[in-house]
């Protein structure tokens, strides 16, 4: 009678773990950021709470995602005279120092030509992020003038704990990473032999990641990292249950 053989783990196996590892890191960057947004959105300055006008959101303000420890964060808002006459406008940035009870304001007057589009940029080092320099918070103002109403924006960065290297190049390459582990589970025997649960979970991070990385909408990815956590805690409380479904 011949003696069992062993054999090594199916390719099956190594799949689900390396697609849920990838899923994993891909659901913590998304967080991350996320989380940074979150925290600027309850940062405004006290014009937010001056009652009776009516307010626009500044959709031209840019941030980067994530920033290194040693690197300078740029910001830029690009805003524009809709009107057919000169105007003069002001714009204040509030940034939190190190402590979100501590603010550092800047004010800078602009004079637009009819239709015309300037840019603003502010440079905030790494350094006085929040939350034991986690975060560098922020929030932009622009000031009603004649037939405009006020405009506000807020910007949420994550500061990463490297040095040497931008932290968009880091962001990247984590990015990266995560969809490459999670390909590797997805297609080891063709995108037919994964299950549907496994593709829907990579549907909807595919989703969450474009809302936050391309349309920057993190209120929308926020909602989707909701629907994903709770949707892999009940896979996993089944699995506990005795289901063997998988992934």
């Amino acid at each position: 009678m011949k003696q069992p053989v062993s054999r090594p783990p199916a390719p099956r196996a190594w799949a689900t773990v390396a697609f849920a590892a990838g899923l994993v890191l891909g659901l913590f960057l998304l967080a991350g950021i996320a989380w940074a947004n979150f925290e600027a959105r309850l940062f405004y300055p006290s014009d937010f709470f001056t009652p009776g006008s009516k307010r626009e959101r500044l959709r031209g303000l840019q941030c980067p995602l994530v920033v290194a420890q040693d690197e300078t964060a740029q910001l830029r808002l690009r805003l524009r005279n809709p009107l057919d006459r000169p105007l003069r406008r002001f714009v204040r940035i509030t940034v939190a120092l190190r402590h979100v009870l501590l603010v550092d304001q800047d004010k800078v007057w602009l004079d637009f030509a009819p239709y015309e589009t300037k840019t603003v940029t502010w440079d905030i080092p790494a350094s006085e992020g929040v939350y034991g320099g986690w975060f560098l918070m922020t929030s932009v103002y622009a000031g009603a003038t004649g037939d405009l109403p006020p405009g506000l924006n807020d910007c949420g960065i994550w500061v990463w704990p490297v040095r040497h290297i931008p932290g968009a190049w880091a962001l990247s390459a984590a990015f990266g990473l995560a969809f490459g582990l999670m390909a590797a589970g997805l297609f080891p025997g063709g995108l037919s032999a994964v299950s549907g649960a496994t593709r829907g979970l990579f549907a909807a991070y595919l989703v969450a990641w474009l809302a936050q990385v391309a349309l920057r909408a993190w209120v929308f990815s926020a909602a989707v990292l909701a629907l994903l956590a709770l949707g892999l805690l009940m896979g996993l409380l089944q699995h506990l249950g005795g289901d063997d479904g998988g992934l």
